[in-house]
Protein backbone atom coordinates (compact mmCIF):
# COMPACT_ATOMS: atom_id res chain seq x y z
CA UNK A 1 0.00 0.00 0.00
CA UNK A 2 2.82 2.37 0.82
CA UNK A 3 4.45 1.65 -2.55
CA UNK A 4 1.11 2.14 -4.34
CA UNK A 5 0.63 5.44 -2.52
CA UNK A 6 4.13 6.50 -3.50
CA UNK A 7 3.56 5.54 -7.14
CA UNK A 8 0.37 7.58 -7.27
CA UNK A 9 2.17 10.63 -5.90
CA UNK A 10 5.04 10.08 -8.34
CA UNK A 11 2.66 9.89 -11.29
CA UNK A 12 0.86 13.07 -10.21
CA UNK A 13 4.14 14.85 -9.61
CA UNK A 14 5.39 13.80 -13.05
CA UNK A 15 2.15 15.01 -14.62
CA UNK A 16 2.49 18.29 -12.76
CA UNK A 17 6.08 18.73 -13.89
CA UNK A 18 4.99 18.00 -17.47
CA UNK A 19 2.43 20.76 -17.05
CA UNK A 20 5.28 23.13 -16.26
CA UNK A 21 6.34 22.81 -19.86
CA UNK A 22 2.78 23.31 -21.14
CA UNK A 23 1.70 26.33 -19.14
CA UNK A 24 -0.47 29.42 -19.41
CA UNK A 25 -0.76 32.59 -21.31
CA UNK A 26 -0.63 36.14 -20.40
CA UNK A 27 -2.86 38.83 -21.90
CA UNK A 28 -1.26 41.90 -23.42
CA UNK A 29 -2.60 45.18 -22.10
CA UNK A 30 -4.35 47.88 -24.04
CA UNK A 31 -5.77 50.94 -22.37
CA UNK A 32 -8.56 50.89 -24.93
CA UNK A 33 -9.79 47.66 -23.37
CA UNK A 34 -9.99 48.85 -19.79
CA UNK A 35 -6.52 47.50 -18.95
CA UNK A 36 -5.75 43.93 -19.95
CA UNK A 37 -3.41 43.49 -16.97
CA UNK A 38 0.00 43.39 -18.61
CA UNK A 39 2.03 42.89 -15.44
CA UNK A 40 4.07 40.10 -17.06
CA UNK A 41 5.27 41.95 -20.14
CA UNK A 42 8.90 40.91 -20.12
CA UNK A 43 9.91 43.77 -22.42
CA UNK A 44 9.28 46.14 -19.52
CA UNK A 45 12.02 47.06 -17.08
CA UNK A 46 9.54 46.47 -14.25
CA UNK A 47 5.96 45.37 -13.76
CA UNK A 48 3.24 47.91 -14.37
CA UNK A 49 0.60 48.32 -11.62
CA UNK A 50 -2.66 46.51 -12.19
CA UNK A 51 -5.43 49.08 -12.19
CA UNK A 52 -9.04 48.01 -12.03
CA UNK A 53 -10.86 49.39 -15.03
CA UNK A 54 -9.33 51.92 -17.40
CA UNK A 55 -5.82 53.06 -16.47
CA UNK A 56 -4.92 56.77 -16.39
CA UNK A 57 -2.77 58.16 -19.17
CA UNK A 58 -0.31 59.98 -16.91
CA UNK A 59 2.05 58.70 -14.21
CA UNK A 60 2.88 60.26 -10.85
CA UNK A 61 6.63 59.74 -10.70
CA UNK A 62 9.92 61.58 -10.25
CA UNK A 63 13.61 60.83 -10.74
CA UNK A 64 15.60 60.77 -7.53
CA UNK A 65 19.30 60.11 -8.08
CA UNK A 66 19.65 56.83 -9.98
CA UNK A 67 16.07 55.75 -9.29
CA UNK A 68 12.60 56.61 -10.53
CA UNK A 69 10.03 56.70 -7.72
CA UNK A 70 6.39 56.21 -8.62
CA UNK A 71 3.21 56.54 -6.57
CA UNK A 72 0.01 55.01 -7.90
CA UNK A 73 -3.43 54.08 -6.69
CA UNK A 74 -7.18 54.03 -7.06
CA UNK A 75 -9.36 56.00 -4.65
CA UNK A 76 -12.55 53.98 -4.87
CA UNK A 77 -16.08 54.46 -3.58
CA UNK A 78 -18.60 51.64 -4.08
CA UNK A 79 -22.34 51.67 -3.44
CA UNK A 80 -24.04 48.31 -3.92
CA UNK A 81 -27.63 47.10 -3.58
CA UNK A 82 -28.77 43.48 -3.57
CA UNK A 83 -32.13 41.69 -3.52
CA UNK A 84 -30.91 38.90 -1.22
CA UNK A 85 -28.39 38.23 1.55
CA UNK A 86 -24.94 37.93 0.00
CA UNK A 87 -22.08 36.00 1.59
CA UNK A 88 -19.18 38.47 1.53
CA UNK A 89 -21.54 41.46 1.63
CA UNK A 90 -19.65 44.27 -0.17
CA UNK A 91 -17.37 41.67 -1.82
CA UNK A 92 -19.96 39.18 -3.08
CA UNK A 93 -18.95 35.50 -3.04
CA UNK A 94 -22.38 33.82 -3.37
CA UNK A 95 -25.99 34.41 -2.26
CA UNK A 96 -26.91 32.84 1.08
CA UNK A 97 -29.13 29.78 0.51
CA UNK A 98 -32.54 29.43 2.19
CA UNK A 99 -32.97 30.41 5.82
CA UNK A 100 -34.56 33.39 7.51
CA UNK A 101 -33.35 36.65 8.99
CA UNK A 102 -34.86 37.55 12.40
CA UNK A 103 -35.51 41.23 13.13
CA UNK A 104 -35.54 42.93 16.58
CA UNK A 105 -39.34 42.88 16.74
CA UNK A 106 -39.32 39.09 16.41
CA UNK A 107 -40.51 38.95 12.80
CA UNK A 108 -38.59 36.97 10.17
CA UNK A 109 -38.03 37.21 6.47
CA UNK A 110 -36.35 34.86 4.02
CA UNK A 111 -32.79 35.58 2.90
CA UNK A 112 -33.99 35.75 -0.69
CA UNK A 113 -36.32 38.65 0.17
CA UNK A 114 -33.86 40.81 2.11
CA UNK A 115 -32.60 43.94 0.37
CA UNK A 116 -29.17 45.28 1.40
CA UNK A 117 -27.58 48.66 0.61
CA UNK A 118 -23.84 48.99 1.28
CA UNK A 119 -21.43 51.92 0.95
CA UNK A 120 -17.70 51.29 1.26
CA UNK A 121 -14.34 52.81 0.40
CA UNK A 122 -12.23 50.00 1.84
CA UNK A 123 -11.29 48.67 -1.62
CA UNK A 124 -9.16 51.76 -2.22
CA UNK A 125 -5.66 50.78 -3.44
CA UNK A 126 -2.32 52.60 -3.23
CA UNK A 127 1.24 51.58 -3.98
CA UNK A 128 4.85 52.56 -4.56
CA UNK A 129 7.46 51.51 -7.09
CA UNK A 130 11.18 52.03 -7.55
CA UNK A 131 12.95 51.32 -10.81
CA UNK A 132 16.34 52.34 -12.27
CA UNK A 133 16.51 55.54 -14.30
CA UNK A 134 19.23 53.97 -16.47
CA UNK A 135 17.52 51.52 -18.84
CA UNK A 136 20.71 50.01 -20.30
CA UNK A 137 19.74 46.55 -21.55
CA UNK A 138 22.98 44.62 -20.94
CA UNK A 139 23.07 44.96 -17.17
CA UNK A 140 20.89 43.67 -14.34
CA UNK A 141 18.12 46.06 -13.30
CA UNK A 142 16.57 45.91 -9.83
CA UNK A 143 13.09 47.24 -9.09
CA UNK A 144 10.53 46.87 -6.33
CA UNK A 145 6.81 47.23 -5.69
CA UNK A 146 4.69 47.67 -2.56
CA UNK A 147 0.89 47.74 -2.88
CA UNK A 148 -1.80 48.00 -0.19
CA UNK A 149 -5.53 48.33 0.22
CA UNK A 150 -7.77 48.86 3.27
CA UNK A 151 -9.44 45.46 3.30
CA UNK A 152 -7.50 44.20 6.32
CA UNK A 153 -8.89 43.28 9.73
CA UNK A 154 -10.98 45.70 11.75
CA UNK A 155 -9.79 46.40 15.31
CA UNK A 156 -12.07 45.08 18.05
CA UNK A 157 -13.04 46.89 21.24
CA UNK A 158 -16.13 47.18 23.45
CA UNK A 159 -17.62 49.85 21.14
CA UNK A 160 -17.35 47.79 17.96
CA UNK A 161 -21.14 47.09 17.90
CA UNK A 162 -21.61 50.78 17.13
CA UNK A 163 -20.55 49.89 13.61
CA UNK A 164 -17.59 52.23 13.47
CA UNK A 165 -15.48 51.75 10.35
CA UNK A 166 -11.75 51.50 11.09
CA UNK A 167 -10.35 49.62 8.12
CA UNK A 168 -6.71 48.64 8.44
CA UNK A 169 -4.21 48.53 5.55
CA UNK A 170 -3.51 45.12 4.01
CA UNK A 171 -0.47 44.07 1.97
CA UNK A 172 -1.48 43.02 -1.53
CA UNK A 173 1.88 42.96 -3.32
CA UNK A 174 5.45 43.32 -2.10
CA UNK A 175 8.29 42.03 -4.25
CA UNK A 176 11.74 42.75 -5.64
CA UNK A 177 12.67 42.03 -9.21
CA UNK A 178 15.85 41.54 -11.22
CA UNK A 179 15.85 41.71 -15.00
CA UNK A 180 18.49 41.44 -17.69
CA UNK A 181 17.66 40.94 -21.34
CA UNK A 182 15.10 38.17 -21.68
CA UNK A 183 15.46 36.93 -18.09
CA UNK A 184 13.52 38.09 -15.04
CA UNK A 185 13.66 36.88 -11.43
CA UNK A 186 11.12 37.85 -8.78
CA UNK A 187 10.99 37.26 -5.02
CA UNK A 188 8.20 38.39 -2.70
CA UNK A 189 4.40 38.44 -2.68
CA UNK A 190 2.80 38.61 -6.11
CA UNK A 191 -0.08 37.11 -8.04
CA UNK A 192 0.11 33.38 -8.47
CA UNK A 193 1.64 32.17 -11.72
CA UNK A 194 -1.27 30.22 -13.22
CA UNK A 195 -4.60 31.86 -14.11
CA UNK A 196 -3.15 35.40 -14.42
CA UNK A 197 -6.29 37.21 -15.66
CA UNK A 198 -9.30 38.60 -13.81
CA UNK A 199 -12.61 40.02 -15.05
CA UNK A 200 -12.45 43.81 -15.23
CA UNK A 201 -14.51 45.14 -12.32
CA UNK A 202 -14.56 48.05 -9.88
CA UNK A 203 -16.94 46.20 -7.54
CA UNK A 204 -14.36 43.50 -6.76
CA UNK A 205 -10.88 44.94 -6.23
CA UNK A 206 -9.97 43.53 -2.80
CA UNK A 207 -10.53 40.10 -4.39
CA UNK A 208 -11.27 39.55 -8.09
CA UNK A 209 -14.79 39.21 -9.45
CA UNK A 210 -15.80 35.54 -9.66
CA UNK A 211 -13.17 34.40 -7.16
CA UNK A 212 -15.48 31.58 -5.95
CA UNK A 213 -17.23 31.07 -9.29
CA UNK A 214 -14.59 30.02 -11.80
CA UNK A 215 -11.81 32.57 -11.29
CA UNK A 216 -8.82 31.04 -9.49
CA UNK A 217 -6.65 33.69 -7.86
CA UNK A 218 -4.16 34.38 -5.09
CA UNK A 219 -1.48 36.77 -3.88
CA UNK A 220 1.24 34.39 -2.76
CA UNK A 221 4.79 34.69 -1.34
CA UNK A 222 6.95 33.15 -4.05
CA UNK A 223 10.20 32.94 -5.96
CA UNK A 224 9.97 32.64 -9.73
CA UNK A 225 11.96 32.88 -12.96
CA UNK A 226 10.74 34.03 -16.39
CA UNK A 227 12.22 33.77 -19.85
CA UNK A 228 10.96 35.53 -22.99
CA UNK A 229 11.77 34.24 -26.46
CA UNK A 230 11.21 36.60 -29.38
CA UNK A 231 10.11 35.23 -32.75
CA UNK A 232 9.79 38.22 -35.05
CA UNK A 233 6.66 40.08 -34.00
CA UNK A 234 5.51 37.13 -31.89
CA UNK A 235 6.96 35.92 -28.61
CA UNK A 236 6.66 33.23 -25.97
CA UNK A 237 6.97 33.53 -22.20
CA UNK A 238 7.92 30.69 -19.84
CA UNK A 239 7.38 31.22 -16.09
CA UNK A 240 8.30 28.73 -13.34
CA UNK A 241 8.29 29.20 -9.59
CA UNK A 242 7.67 27.93 -6.07
CA UNK A 243 4.99 29.39 -3.78
CA UNK A 244 4.10 29.20 -0.10
CA UNK A 245 2.14 25.98 0.58
CA UNK A 246 -0.73 27.53 2.53
CA UNK A 247 -4.15 25.82 2.40
CA UNK A 248 -6.04 27.11 5.50
CA UNK A 249 -8.88 24.62 5.02
CA UNK A 250 -11.27 25.14 7.95
CA UNK A 251 -12.39 21.48 7.75
CA UNK A 252 -8.84 20.31 8.52
CA UNK A 253 -7.05 23.16 10.32
CA UNK A 254 -7.93 25.14 13.43
CA UNK A 255 -7.78 28.75 12.28
CA UNK A 256 -6.84 31.65 14.61
CA UNK A 257 -9.76 32.98 16.63
CA UNK A 258 -11.49 36.17 15.55
CA UNK A 259 -9.64 39.18 16.95
CA UNK A 260 -6.37 37.28 17.48
CA UNK A 261 -3.57 39.83 17.20
CA UNK A 262 -0.90 37.36 16.06
CA UNK A 263 -0.83 34.30 13.87
CA UNK A 264 -0.79 31.67 16.61
CA UNK A 265 -1.10 28.85 14.10
CA UNK A 266 1.72 29.90 11.78
CA UNK A 267 2.43 26.33 10.67
CA UNK A 268 -0.43 24.96 8.61
CA UNK A 269 -0.86 21.56 7.01
CA UNK A 270 0.73 22.81 3.82
CA UNK A 271 3.83 24.14 5.55
CA UNK A 272 4.24 20.88 7.48
CA UNK A 273 4.88 18.94 4.28
CA UNK A 274 8.13 20.96 3.79
CA UNK A 275 7.04 20.80 0.15
CA UNK A 276 6.43 24.08 -1.71
CA UNK A 277 3.68 24.66 -4.24
CA UNK A 278 5.00 24.39 -7.80
CA UNK A 279 3.48 26.43 -10.61
CA UNK A 280 4.40 27.28 -14.18
CA UNK A 281 2.95 28.88 -17.31
CA UNK A 282 3.83 29.02 -20.98
CA UNK A 283 2.36 31.76 -23.16
CA UNK A 284 2.37 32.57 -26.85
CA UNK A 285 1.76 36.18 -27.88
CA UNK A 286 0.76 36.64 -31.53
CA UNK A 287 -0.06 39.78 -33.57
CA UNK A 288 -3.76 39.85 -34.50
CA UNK A 289 -6.29 42.44 -35.71
CA UNK A 290 -3.90 45.34 -35.18
CA UNK A 291 -3.25 44.25 -31.60
CA UNK A 292 -1.99 41.08 -29.90
CA UNK A 293 -3.60 37.79 -28.90
CA UNK A 294 -2.30 35.53 -26.18
CA UNK A 295 -2.93 31.81 -25.66
CA UNK A 296 -1.54 29.47 -23.07
CA UNK A 297 -1.89 26.78 -20.43
CA UNK A 298 -0.65 26.30 -16.89
CA UNK A 299 0.11 23.72 -14.22
CA UNK A 300 -0.03 23.64 -10.42
CA UNK A 301 0.99 20.99 -7.86
CA UNK A 302 1.22 21.03 -4.06
CA UNK A 303 0.62 18.93 -0.93
CA UNK A 304 -0.76 19.23 2.57
CA UNK A 305 -0.08 16.87 5.50
CA UNK A 306 -3.15 15.42 7.22
CA UNK A 307 -1.39 12.72 9.22
CA UNK A 308 1.99 11.85 10.66
CA UNK A 309 2.88 10.12 7.38
CA UNK A 310 -0.06 10.99 5.14
CA UNK A 311 -0.30 13.72 2.52
CA UNK A 312 -3.06 14.93 0.24
CA UNK A 313 -2.04 16.51 -3.03
CA UNK A 314 -3.41 19.55 -4.83
CA UNK A 315 -3.24 19.90 -8.61
CA UNK A 316 -4.67 21.93 -11.48
CA UNK A 317 -4.37 22.41 -15.20
CA UNK A 318 -5.40 25.83 -16.48
CA UNK A 319 -5.75 27.74 -19.74
CA UNK A 320 -6.36 31.40 -20.50
CA UNK A 321 -6.71 33.59 -23.54
CA UNK A 322 -7.13 37.16 -24.72
CA UNK A 323 -8.13 37.62 -28.35
CA UNK A 324 -8.84 40.88 -30.24
CA UNK A 325 -11.78 39.92 -32.45
CA UNK A 326 -11.85 43.33 -34.16
CA UNK A 327 -10.54 46.78 -33.34
CA UNK A 328 -13.53 47.24 -31.00
CA UNK A 329 -14.06 43.77 -29.53
CA UNK A 330 -11.83 41.65 -27.30
CA UNK A 331 -12.64 38.22 -25.90
CA UNK A 332 -10.78 36.92 -22.85
CA UNK A 333 -11.16 34.34 -20.14
CA UNK A 334 -9.80 31.35 -18.24
CA UNK A 335 -10.64 27.73 -17.47
CA UNK A 336 -9.39 25.10 -15.06
CA UNK A 337 -9.75 21.54 -13.84
CA UNK A 338 -8.16 20.32 -10.61
CA UNK A 339 -8.52 19.03 -7.07
CA UNK A 340 -8.10 20.46 -3.55
CA UNK A 341 -7.86 24.06 -4.74
CA UNK A 342 -9.12 25.85 -1.63
CA UNK A 343 -5.97 28.01 -1.42
CA UNK A 344 -7.12 29.68 -4.67
CA UNK A 345 -10.82 29.67 -3.68
CA UNK A 346 -11.50 26.82 -6.10
CA UNK A 347 -14.17 24.21 -5.48
CA UNK A 348 -16.35 27.08 -4.16
CA UNK A 349 -13.78 27.42 -1.33
CA UNK A 350 -13.72 23.68 -0.57
CA UNK A 351 -10.55 21.61 -0.58
CA UNK A 352 -11.14 18.37 1.31
CA UNK A 353 -14.41 16.80 2.49
CA UNK A 354 -14.24 14.97 5.84
CA UNK A 355 -16.54 12.25 7.23
CA UNK A 356 -16.60 11.37 10.95
CA UNK A 357 -20.16 10.32 11.84
CA UNK A 358 -19.41 9.36 15.43
CA UNK A 359 -17.00 12.18 16.21
CA UNK A 360 -13.32 11.67 16.90
CA UNK A 361 -10.87 10.89 14.11
CA UNK A 362 -12.39 11.10 10.59
CA UNK A 363 -12.96 7.86 8.74
CA UNK A 364 -12.87 9.35 5.23
CA UNK A 365 -11.10 12.17 3.40
CA UNK A 366 -12.22 13.15 -0.10
CA UNK A 367 -10.24 15.61 -2.15
CA UNK A 368 -12.84 17.77 -3.87
CA UNK A 369 -12.33 17.87 -7.61
CA UNK A 370 -13.66 20.83 -9.51
CA UNK A 371 -13.78 22.42 -12.94
CA UNK A 372 -14.86 25.80 -14.18
CA UNK A 373 -13.82 29.11 -15.64
CA UNK A 374 -15.04 32.47 -16.82
CA UNK A 375 -15.26 34.41 -20.07
CA UNK A 376 -15.64 38.11 -20.81
CA UNK A 377 -16.43 40.13 -23.93
CA UNK A 378 -15.09 43.70 -23.93
CA UNK A 379 -16.67 46.22 -26.30
CA UNK A 380 -15.15 49.62 -26.96
CA UNK A 381 -18.23 51.74 -27.62
CA UNK A 382 -16.42 54.90 -28.70
CA UNK A 383 -13.06 55.48 -30.37
CA UNK A 384 -11.91 57.89 -27.63
CA UNK A 385 -11.74 54.98 -25.12
CA UNK A 386 -14.09 56.78 -22.72
CA UNK A 387 -16.97 54.32 -22.98
CA UNK A 388 -16.42 50.59 -22.55
CA UNK A 389 -18.95 47.80 -22.06
CA UNK A 390 -18.23 44.42 -20.43
CA UNK A 391 -20.34 41.27 -20.34
CA UNK A 392 -19.43 37.81 -19.12
CA UNK A 393 -20.17 34.71 -17.07
CA UNK A 394 -18.36 32.17 -14.91
CA UNK A 395 -18.90 28.98 -12.93
CA UNK A 396 -17.20 26.66 -10.45
CA UNK A 397 -18.67 23.16 -10.40
CA UNK A 398 -17.28 20.80 -7.70
CA UNK A 399 -17.64 17.08 -8.35
CA UNK A 400 -20.73 16.01 -6.39
CA UNK A 401 -19.42 12.49 -5.73
CA UNK A 402 -16.50 14.01 -3.76
CA UNK A 403 -18.76 15.97 -1.39
CA UNK A 404 -19.54 14.86 2.17
CA UNK A 405 -21.61 16.22 5.03
CA UNK A 406 -20.38 19.71 5.88
CA UNK A 407 -18.96 20.25 2.38
CA UNK A 408 -22.14 20.65 0.38
CA UNK A 409 -21.49 23.55 -2.01
CA UNK A 410 -22.19 21.91 -5.35
CA UNK A 411 -22.09 24.83 -7.81
CA UNK A 412 -21.62 28.59 -7.96
CA UNK A 413 -22.43 30.43 -11.19
CA UNK A 414 -22.60 34.12 -12.02
CA UNK A 415 -23.07 36.46 -14.95
CA UNK A 416 -22.44 40.16 -15.16
CA UNK A 417 -22.55 43.25 -17.32
CA UNK A 418 -20.96 46.64 -16.69
CA UNK A 419 -20.52 50.00 -18.33
CA UNK A 420 -17.43 52.17 -17.71
CA UNK A 421 -17.42 55.88 -18.50
CA UNK A 422 -14.32 58.00 -18.19
CA UNK A 423 -15.12 61.59 -17.19
CA UNK A 424 -11.46 62.67 -17.18
CA UNK A 425 -8.09 60.96 -17.56
CA UNK A 426 -8.28 60.11 -13.86
CA UNK A 427 -11.97 59.81 -12.95
CA UNK A 428 -14.00 56.75 -13.99
CA UNK A 429 -17.52 55.70 -13.05
CA UNK A 430 -18.85 52.20 -13.53
CA UNK A 431 -22.30 50.66 -13.25
CA UNK A 432 -22.30 46.88 -12.79
CA UNK A 433 -25.04 44.26 -12.53
CA UNK A 434 -24.32 40.68 -11.51
CA UNK A 435 -26.61 37.68 -11.09
CA UNK A 436 -25.55 34.81 -8.80
CA UNK A 437 -26.89 31.23 -8.72
CA UNK A 438 -25.65 29.05 -5.83
CA UNK A 439 -26.50 25.37 -5.24
CA UNK A 440 -25.96 22.93 -2.37
CA UNK A 441 -26.53 19.21 -1.80
CA UNK A 442 -28.38 17.24 0.89
CA UNK A 443 -26.72 14.18 2.41
CA UNK A 444 -27.79 10.78 3.75
CA UNK A 445 -25.19 8.80 5.72
CA UNK A 446 -22.58 11.27 4.53
CA UNK A 447 -23.33 10.80 0.82
CA UNK A 448 -24.84 13.47 -1.49
CA UNK A 449 -28.44 12.88 -2.56
CA UNK A 450 -31.00 15.49 -3.59
CA UNK A 451 -30.48 19.18 -4.26
CA UNK A 452 -30.24 21.24 -1.07
CA UNK A 453 -31.12 24.87 -0.37
CA UNK A 454 -30.21 27.22 -3.21
CA UNK A 455 -29.36 30.89 -3.30
CA UNK A 456 -30.17 33.41 -6.00
CA UNK A 457 -29.35 37.08 -6.04
CA UNK A 458 -28.93 40.21 -8.12
CA UNK A 459 -26.38 42.83 -7.15
CA UNK A 460 -26.14 46.36 -8.56
CA UNK A 461 -22.95 48.35 -7.95
CA UNK A 462 -22.10 51.97 -8.64
CA UNK A 463 -18.39 52.80 -8.44
CA UNK A 464 -16.55 56.09 -8.63
CA UNK A 465 -12.78 55.83 -9.00
CA UNK A 466 -9.99 58.40 -9.03
CA UNK A 467 -6.92 56.72 -10.48
CA UNK A 468 -3.37 58.05 -10.51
Amino acid sequence: MHMLHFNRIAVRAAASMLAFVVVAMFAVSSQAWGQDYDYSDSTSAFQEPVYPGIAPQSKVEATMGSQIFRVYGTLLMNASASDSVEVGQDLVLWPAPGGNVTFPDGTTKRNAHIHDLIFTARQTVFGFQLKPADQTTNVWHASGTLEFDFFGGRPFDALQPQGRVFNEPRLRLGYIQLQKGNWRFLAGQDRMIVSPLDPVSLSHVAAPLGSTAGNLWGWQPQVRAEYTHMMGKASTLLQMGVLRPQFADARLETLPATGTAIDVNASGLGERTTFPVYQARYSAIIPMSGSKATFGAGGHYGRERIGAERDLDSWAFTFDFSVPLTSRFRWRGEGFVGSNLIQFQGGVVQGVAVFNPGGGAPTQFNKIGSGGGWSELIVKLTSDNKNVFYIGAGTDDPKDSNLLTGSGRSKNTFSWASYFHKFTDNVTTAIEWSNWQFKTRNFVSGLPTTNGPAGRGNVFNLAVAYQF
